[in-house]
């Protein structure tokens, strides 16, 4: 006999078998919610979609609305955005593309060992990234040795300067969309359809990935470089 579960939610028990994925979950919820639920928390502990359920627990939803789930929002951004860069430059074409800083409610990035960095380029990254969004590409994590780490990419990421060095941990998170992957330290998206609303902009050396504000996020405000953060 299956094992079953006694899982709350918004104050109401149901019995689900265990080892069903919070995706599941989810999608029975996810129509009645103002905004996408990205992730949820299980007993107090934050878990990605894609985990299952091994007990009787309690699960509240964490939307694109909420601090934590927004961050996801923008980091699985960042995810796309390379995955496009990749599709559309070549590996080959591309040294490293490197996050900054936030500009207003985006990031900035440059690319090294790119030439060919225009807006008509942006442009044809975008069309691939909302290909990619349209396909809703599921979003895998793998774990990794930090030693391994170093070697993975031919194109990496730092969500600062600050934070690029390896941390004293011994395994890290690999995050994949198809054949392109890299190392972000915290969650994503369940898969690519979430990343619905961004745009990119040429900007000093190199460019804007423009996104949607927190209590807003589906709308991209008007650019303001003037909120930078470093």
């Amino acid at each position: 006999m299956e094992n079953m579960a006694k899982v709350t939610i918004n104050g109401e028990t149901k019995e689900y078998p265990c080892g069903t994925s919070y995706r599941d979950i989810v999608n029975e919820y996810q129509k009645d919610t103002e905004a996408p639920i990205i992730l949820v928390t299980v007993d107090g502990r934050l878990r990605e979609l894609h985990k299952r359920v091994k007990g009787d627990c309690q699960i509240e939803f964490v939307t694109t609305r909420d601090h934590i789930g927004f961050s996801t929002y923008k980091r699985s951004a960042c995810l796309v955005l390379l995955k496009a860069i990749y599709d559309v430059a070549g590996k080959d074409a591309v040294e490293k593309v490197e996050i900054h800083y936030s500009v207003g409610s985006g990031y900035y990035f440059t690319m090294t060992g790119f030439v060919g960095l225009d807006q008509d380029f942006l442009d044809q990254v975008r069309t691939q990234m909302h290909e990619i969004v349209d396909a809703k590409v599921q979003i895998c994590k793998r774990s990794v040795n930090t030693d391994e780490r170093s070697h993975c990419f031919t194109i990496i990421t730092c969500m600062t300067r600050r934070s690029c060095p390896v941390r004293r941990v011994s395994k890290v998170n690999i995050y994949n969309i198809g054949n392109y992957e890299d190392y972000f330290y915290g969650y994503m998206a369940d898969h690519t359809g979430y990343v619905k609303y961004f745009d990119l902009k040429l900007y000093d050396e190199g460019f804007v990935l423009e996104l949607p504000e927190r209590k807003a996020p589906s709308v991209i405000p008007p650019f303001d470089p003037g909120g930078k953060n470093i």
